[in-house]
Order: structure tokens, then C-alpha cells, then sequence
């Protein structure tokens, strides 16, 4: 049977609300035991740049050599520099009642943020814009050359609205005179 503190540890560390553990980075030499000479540091300047992921360029190799050099200073032997990364877990001497109450907590930030989604669905605001056309061009219909700099078509124009987060509501014509106006609203929600 799956031990209960376990599985309440994981939900935790799953949560963002809650930290569960705390990393302590400290910076220590070590003592490699290698006789400092031009060797050594160039095996050991290789060494950290594999361990790091760098690649093993001239300007790589000659910075490593020289942090190791730094390193070594005032020693025999080859000294580099290696952090060391401690976790420790904040809920190790947790008893099984401060691990419920802590669960309590994201649970409740949990439903605090469906609340804030659910009321945001349910209140919606837009706002409107308006564009209208006195003829509706197509890309098809673009003029070649310099003549076609103020030339916009539909998809154009949909295109600019939606990359501001507008969306086409509705589109409808109206005549006006011996042309037909085409009005296009756009709408956005309102992120308030």
C-alpha cells in the first residue's frame, strides 16, 4: 500500500503556491592531487569544459586554463573550483497534519483561480471597432508594381485586427448610392 506522507509530499511539489524544498549553491576547491604543471590544468581545463557542455574551442581551453591557474594559485597541486548544490527538504520533519494542512492551502488557491476563471467567463466584456469598405479587394487582385502601396485586401486587414487580438463579429452591407458599404466589427474581450 502506498504510504500516505509519500503521496502528499508529491502533490506538494507539484503545487507552485507551496515551496517544498530550499537549494543551497556553495562554491568549493577542490584538490585534484595532480602536480600543477602545463599538463594537469590543460587536463583539467578539458575536463570542466566536458563536464560543463562547452565545446573545446582555443578561447574555451585558454579561460578554463586560466580559472584552474587562478584556482591553483599558492598550491602544489591542481585546484578547481566545483559548486555544490544541496536540496533540502522543507517538509522532512513534517508531521502528517501539517502536510494536510499545507494541501489545504493549495487546495485553496486551486479553487481560488477556477472562482477567478469561472467569474471571468461569466462577466465577459468586449470592446467594439468598426472598419468599413466601399469594396471588398482580394490578394488575387493586387496591382503589380509601385501602384500597389496603399492597395489593402480583406485578408490584410483581418489579418492586422487579429494579430491585436481582434475577432470578426459581424459583417453586413449597407447601400450608398450606386455602391454597397461593407461594415466589418470587430470585438476583443477586455482583459481588465
Amino acid at each position: 500500500m502506498a504510504d500516505l506522507r509519500e503521496l502528499m509530499l508529491e502533490e506538494l511539489k507539484k503545487s507552485t503556491v507551496i515551496q517544498t524544498s530550499s537549494i543551497d549553491e556553495t562554491e568549493e576547491l577542490l584538490d585534484t592531487g595532480l602536480e600543477k604543471n602545463e599538463d594537469n590544468i590543460l587536463a583539467a581545463a578539458l575536463a570542466y569544459l566536458d563536464n560543463k557542455g562547452y565545446r573545446r574551442r582555443v578561447d574555451n581551453i585558454e579561460f578554463a586554463k586560466n580559472m584552474i591557474m587562478e584556482s591553483s594559485e599558492g598550491y602544489d597541486t591542481v585546484i578547481v573550483k566545483q559548486k555544490r548544490v544541496v536540496e533540502t527538504n522543507l517538509f522532512e520533519e513534517a508531521t502528517i497534519e501539517d502536510l494536510r494542512d499545507a494541501m489545504g492551502v493549495c487546495n485553496l488557491e486551486t479553487v481560488t483561480a477556477i472562482h477567478t476563471k469561472l467569474e471571468r467567463m461569466a462577466n465577459r466584456q468586449y470592446e467594439y471597432a468598426l472598419e468599413f469598405l466601399d469594396e471588398i479587394k482580394v490578394e488575387a487582385e493586387r496591382p503589380k508594381g509601385k501602384l500597389g502601396g496603399d492597395f489593402e485586401s480583406m485578408e490584410e486587414l483581418l489579418n492586422r485586427y487579429a494579430k491585436n487580438g481582434w475577432e470578426l463579429d459581424k459583417i453586413y452591407g449597407e447601400p450608398r448610392g450606386k455602391v454597397i458599404r461593407t461594415y466589418l466589427i470587430f470585438k476583443r474581450e477586455k482583459m481588465d
